[in-house]
């Protein structure tokens, strides 16, 4: 579920660390693990700061040099990847 307004918070069972430029996500529940590349580990950053959907787009085209629907279409996905793995919940 997409949240409505544009945040997002991280679920209490999730711990992360940046490792150089890679976000490194580990699942407390399940043991699982998760990477992120340079930009998803940007978003996971920016996420971490409280920083909604909006302005994650607006900083990925700023930092990426991404057209804006780009950005917004990429930052959408992720936000949708990290979802479904159960790692963000939506807030409403």
């Amino acid at each position: 579920m997409v949240a409505k307004t544009g945040k997002y918070g991280f679920l209490e069972t999730i711990a992360w660390r940046k490792v150089d430029s890679e976000a490194v996500i580990l699942n407390l529940e399940t043991s699982e693990y998760y990477s992120a590349n340079d930009a998803g580990s940007r978003i996971w950053e920016l996420l971490a700061n409280g920083a909604g959907s909006r302005k994650i787009a607006h900083a990925l085209s700023e930092e990426y040099g991404l057209p804006l629907e780009e950005a917004e279409r990429d930052t959408e996905d992720f936000l949708a990847e990290l979802l479904k793995l159960e790692l963000i919940r939506a807030d409403a």
